[in-house]
């Protein structure tokens, strides 16, 4: 039950919430396996880039090169990597010297390595040879060349840099276009999903028994339906869409980041450890955080569809003022519980935030000292610097993410909480096409709440056609009377037959199908009068027309502009009471039921209203059953039979004029309403 159990929710995380929430994702699945791929295309791509960075840098940019001496085991095992100058000295390009163990450098200079030909060709000489088709130059000589043969003489450089800005291009237009059929695709299952969610739950609270409506709040049912199913939306929008890219791009990173090289990955993976155990414990504080939030929220819904329901008698009674102070109290508590949520966010983030400052410093400050000593180059620590944004970047998307995971898994225990409560079985063995009306309570007992008896030991027969009228004292049972008979409530002991048949065994549909009711108080539909008589059934105009003439609705809807086509309002609330009740009784009408139960139908309306009421049922009651409830005993003086309830019993049976003249239970109602008549 929900008013009780949504205090006392479940696990931090719950399994079994995300994957009934992915469930609603499975019609659209080959979306999410395109999603995935592309989430593996995104992923290489932003591996890629670095990369290209790190070689334009190493190779290009700052293509310099090492002496060292090497022996001659050394020289065979590298050759790939080596230039031979002279002896056992030998050139060797910075990014290769971390393959080299142990190394003898022979001087402390960085030489860029020249095109022999090229260097020939201008004339240019005077420097050491390396390798067949290389020359040794000091960097620290590079500005010395004139610019324009300086530029000619690293030719090759600038059009390695033009070739890698080029394919840098290409992998970031990919990258877009692959970004955006992701973001494409995981939306619109996304949201597909949400449609099928909001479409269950409706289907699924008009099947529930009205039992179920009777313990909960309406503004609590509409708070499930919309605010925590907005924040269900919130997981399949942002959480889906990105987890693909997230999780492939961190996963990428952990597989390739150790290859790429081993002494910074381990710098970066350092923070990892306190980054997990802040989550564990923030995930904890968050997720009690947004309970505490959604409780308070549906609290704030629930008042304030009361308050505004009875917003008359609120005025009529002069109590806004407590009012407003009751919802004062609702809403503190929800600014509290708000409060707590934000504040509990605003040191989660920035500690995320400072562990992967402190990891870039890191990088840096251990990265500087390998880049003096050799072991990595100055592009090789620029790319690490870009894979560790990288790294990160998932890391505070997921951090984000799991502030609307922690609301989807707060509003999905609550969203599930309602999808499991248990609907009405409407499947019947019986679904009769006709029906005559015979109607029998046999030995019927009916409790709403265990058994605190309503209607005990009820036994009486309606004969098709016959007109019979239930009276007596407010809370005799006369309501639950026609609640067991639509089977709105189960019965617990004896039967109700219809036709002969126990009603258990029809078809609730079938069965609710053949009785039309109009209660004391009626409720109308936005629209228009004409959508109120028919209930957008297919009914066709004539028979809705046909409908309200006979129950003299015709009369006051002919005289609006519209006609039947006039609006009506929230609730009907542009119409009079009268009017709204002769609707309903076109309503009941427009059906063609075989029974036809009036529930004090004629007791908020005026006396010509209930003149015009009466009217209609002498005409249409015709050949059908009709179960007549009312306090105005003056209504039922024309019926074929009156029942008399007391305290859930039958205590009297008959017309009434036999009533009368038994001057005993029926005989005392009739004379306190008519007392100067008897």
């Amino acid at each position: 039950m929900i008013t009780i159990e949504e205090e006392k929710l479940g696990k931090i995380y719950d399994s079994r919430i995300i994957k009934r929430l992915m469930s609603y994702l499975q019609r659209d699945s080959w979306m999410l396996v395109v999603a995935a791929l592309l989430g593996l295309v995104l992923m290489a791509g932003q591996i890629a880039l670095p990369v290209l960075i790190q070689r334009a840098i190493d190779y290009h940019i700052a293509a310099s090169a090492r002496l060292l001496y090497l022996t001659p085991e050394q020289a065979t095992k590298h050759t790939k990597f080596v230039m031979h100058v002279e002896d056992s000295l030998y050139a060797m390009r910075q990014g290769y010297l971390s393959k080299i163990e142990p190394r003898k450098y022979a001087d402390e200079q960085n030489y860029y390595l020249m095109n022999r030909a090229k260097a020939e060709e201008k004339d240019v000489k005077g420097y050491r040879q390396a390798g067949k088709d290389k020359l040794l130059v000091p960097y620290e000589e590079l500005p010395e060349f004139e610019s324009k043969l300086l530029m000619f003489l690293r030719s090759e450089d600038w059009q390695g840099v033009i070739r890698l800005g080029i394919l840098f291009l290409g992998i970031v237009l990919i990258r877009f276009v692959a970004s955006f059929a992701q973001v494409f695709l995981t939306t619109v299952a996304g949201q597909r999903a949400m449609h099928r969610l909001r479409m269950g739950i409706f289907k699924h609270l008009q099947r529930l028994p009205v039992q179920f409506f009777d313990r909960n709040p309406v503004g609590r049912l509409v708070t499930r339906a919309t605010n925590d199913v907005e924040a269900l939306n919130g997981f399949f929008s942002e959480v889906v869409t990105s987890f693909f890219y997230d999780a492939f791009l961190l996963l990428g990173l952990v597989i390739y980041l150790p290859i790429y090289n081993w002494r910074l990955a381990l710098v970066t993976f350092a923070i990892v450890p306190p980054m997990l155990v802040a989550t564990v414990i923030f995930r904890r504080k968050l997720r009690d955080a947004f309970r505490k939030v959604r409780v308070r929220l549906a609290k704030i819904n629930a008042f304030l569809a009361e308050n505004l329901s009875g917003i008359k008698v609120v005025q009529m009674f002069h109590q806004e003022r407590k009012r407003l102070g009751k919802f004062n109290q609702i809403n503190e508590s929800h600014f509290r519980a708000r409060f707590s949520q934000m504040m509990i966010f605003a040191v989660f983030r920035p500690l995320v935030d400072l562990l992967a400052i402190t990891s870039m410093v890191a990088i840096i400050w251990f990265g500087a000292g390998w880049v003096f000593s050799g072991l990595v180059t100055i592009g090789l620590l620029t790319a690490f610097i870009s894979f560790a944004e990288r790294f990160f970047e998932p890391i505070r998307d997921l951090t984000e993410k799991f502030n609307v995971l922690q609301q989807a898994m707060a509003s999905g225990e609550r969203v599930f909480m309602l999808v499991d409560e248990k609907q009405e079985k409407y499947e019947g063995k019986i679904k009769p096409a006709r029906v005559e009306g015979a109607i029998e309570f046999r030995d019927l007992w009916f409790a709403y709440n265990d058994e605190d008896w309503v209607l005990k030991d009820i036994n009486f027969k309606i004969k098709p056609g016959e007109r019979i009228a239930f009276v007596g004292a407010t809370g005799a049972g006369k309501t639950s009377i026609i609640n067991t008979l639509c089977r709105f409530y189960e019965t617990q002991k004896g039967k109700i037959l219809l036709d002969g048949i126990d009603i258990k065994d029809i078809d609730k549909s079938a069965l609710r199908s053949k009785i039309g009711i109009v209660m004391q108080d009626v409720f109308l539909f936005l629209g228009d009068i004409k959508t109120n008589i028919k209930l957008r059934s297919d009914i066709p105009r004539e028979k809705v027309e046909e409908a309200a003439r006979v129950a003299n609705a015709a009369q006051f809807i002919s005289k609006l502009p519209e006609g039947y086509d006039a609006p009506v309002q929230e609730r009907g609330v542009n119409l009079s009471v009268g009017e709204r009740q002769l609707i309903a009784f076109a309503r009941a009408l427009a059906f063609d039921p075989a029974i036809l139960i009036l529930d004090e139908a004629t007791s908020s309306v005026d006396t010509k209203t209930e003149a015009l009421i009466q009217d209609a049922i002498h005409k249409l009651l015709q050949g059908r059953t009709a179960l007549i409830i009312a306090h105005r005993l003056s209504t039922v003086k024309d019926a074929d039979r009156i029942i008399v309830l007391d305290h859930g019993h039958i205590v009297e049976d008959g017309d009434h004029t036999s009533l009368m003249a038994q001057k005993g239970a029926y005989y005392n109602l009739y004379k306190l309403q008519f007392e100067h008549n008897v």
